[in-house]
């Protein structure tokens, strides 16, 4: 009789940890102390950028909404190429909007 018990009380934890599982997987991945532990910085809040030594650019000079969710200290210049001194930096975990046309991650 007991092993019965014993049965269906791991048959409902089973059940539990099943459900549960697709919930924890649907939490982003990469955000502030959190995910995976992938560095990104997110552009527009739409563009996730991964590859933080290429150099990013928009189409034409423009306010440009930025969340550096890496560790390194993110460029924003007012050249298509990431050239010249930079006219702004984000913060790593920082957030802001600057007015540039291209941006990189510091070395």
């Amino acid at each position: 009789m007991k092993l019965g018990k014993w049965s269906a009380a791991g048959a409902l934890v089973a059940a539990a940890v099943s459900m549960a599982a697709p919930i924890g997987s649907a939490f982003p991945t990469g955000s502030f102390e959190g995910g995976d532990g992938r560095e990104v910085v997110m552009i527009d809040g739409k563009l996730e950028i991964s590859d933080l030594d290429s150099c990013w650019a928009s189409g034409f000079p423009r306010d440009i909404q930025i969340q550096n969710r890496s560790k390194r200290n993110f460029l924003v210049y007012a050249t298509n190429d990431c050239s010249g001194e930079p006219t702004a930096t984000v913060a790593p975990g920082g957030s802001a909007t600057h007015y540039g046309w291209s941006a990189v991650a510091a070395r």
